[in-house]
């Protein structure tokens, strides 16, 4: 998607660019409301199943994605994409964790992770290809074939275990995290647009403390809320959320502006910068393994807060020596070693920690609680490169180091993330 923006934002050159990255955020937004209500329908009618509807819904999105006529239906079209995405991701993940069992939980997640990494990788060239030789539509277009050969070998996916006990969350609730995360995100993305002392800022920001707060009044109140707030006294979730948050918001933030540096100041085609993207989303592909392996054997903070180090010194490196010449061997090929790494270590940190001593049938909902905390932060991070990106290098710098400090941020607060080995 983001190798593609740029190239949505010239078709729709009418449209103003704050308007055109709701294709993004609305995506973001409505897989992170929708994440732990999927996790709980995985839970109850089995992650198979709801695996095989996801790939339906989420390959007909993106087919109307690649139809719309206009921004407007094209923000619809990935709403709807995003009801097969949420689910995806939660049936997804559970199904390989509990093919492998809890036991070996740390390694399932890197197993997931890896191959996860092996689709990254190849999308930003693959994606840049089919731009550059064809049309952003056709990219989306994608998704249909590849749906259908999952759907016709459907009966190589196991099925797992299901709680048919399991309640559906507040479906409210779930409104109104997506409500007030939209807010937020528009506040932050028309902040430099519209200003601080506009009242449309004033209002978002305004409507989303109220909208999140009635939210954690309900999670507090409901017999089965979104999120149960009562998780977060235990140490290791809490600083887990706090970190996949934070690692969430810096990687799509960091991801958004590449492309966007790419494209604008070092003034690479769409191609060339689907191909200088791959070592950043290869590294998971080549770190997801061993890092499911180093946390079952060591635990999960002696991996996350390493991987923060990695991604705050590749946002630094950013900051401090990209400049308007192209510079490939000292800047760019470090820098995206650095955060790729990183990501690639975090990411499967994240979603094994926050599962960690959950009975399988929660699974879903472990699955489904991380994803929405990393897209929720991953929403802000766009909105935040929306709001501070331009043309100018310098705009980029301050960017970078933004990023660093929230990711740094991340990486003091996965300190808290201590797991025992043995259980893990």
């Amino acid at each position: 998607m983001f190798v593609a923006y740029p190239e949505i934002t010239d078709t729709f050159s009418g449209t103003p660019p704050t308007q055109v990255s709701w294709v993004i955020n609305a995506y973001n937004i409505m897989v992170a409301a929708l994440l732990i209500p999927a996790g709980r329908l995985a839970d109850r009618v089995g992650h198979r199943a709801v695996f095989m509807w996801a790939i339906t819904i989420f390959a007909t999105g993106s087919a109307a994605v690649g139809l719309a006529p206009n921004v407007p239906v094209m923000i619809a079209a990935r709403c709807f994409q995003a009801f097969g995405g949420a689910s995806l991701i939660t049936s997804g993940l559970a199904l390989v964790m509990s093919a492998l069992g809890p036991q070996r939980r740390a390694v399932a997640v890197g197993v997931w992770a890896t191959v996860a990494g092996v689709a990254a990788s190849l999308a930003p060239t693959l994606g840049g290809l089919i731009i550059e030789f064809g049309s952003w539509r056709a990219a989306f277009f994608l998704a249909v074939p590849a749906g259908v050969v999952v759907l016709v070998r459907r009966s190589l996916i196991p099925e797992s275990e299901k709680d048919e006990s399991a309640e559906l969350p507040d479906l409210i609730g779930v409104v109104l995290a997506g409500l007030g995360t939209a807010a937020l995100v528009l506040g932050i993305a028309q902040l430099n647009e519209w200003g601080l002392d506009d009242f449309r800022v004033i209002g978002a920001f305004a409507a989303a403390v109220i909208l999140l707060a009635v939210f954690l009044v309900r999670c507090r109140r409901h017999p089965s809320p979104v999120i149960d707030l009562d998780m977060f006294r235990h140490r290791v979730f809490a600083s887990t959320s706090v970190a996949a948050v934070l690692i969430g918001a810096s990687f799509f933030g960091v991801f958004f502006s590449l492309v966007q540096f790419l494209r604008g100041p070092w003034g690479y085609s769409t191609l060339a910068a689907g191909v200088l993207l791959t070592p950043l989303t290869a590294a998971p592909m080549t770190v997801g393994y061993l890092t499911g392996r180093w946390m079952e054997r060591y635990g999960h903070r002696v991996v996350m807060v390493p991987a923060a180090a990695c991604m705050t010194a590749g946002c630094l490196w950013l900051a401090l020596m990209a400049g308007v010449e192209r510079e490939l061997g000292l800047v760019w090929f470090p820098a995206a070693a650095f955060i790729g790494v990183g990501v690639g270590t975090a990411f499967p940190g994240a979603n094994s920690a926050i599962a960690y001593g959950l009975a399988p049938s929660q699974l879903g909902l472990a699955a489904g609680t991380v994803q929405t905390l990393i897209r929720i932060g991953g929403s802000v991070g766009v909105a935040i490169g929306v709001a501070m990106l331009g043309d100018e290098v310098a705009n980029y710098d301050t960017f970078y180091v933004v990023m660093a400090v929230m990711v740094g941020l991340a990486g003091f607060a996965a300190l808290g993330v201590v797991t025992r080995p043995k259980e893990n």
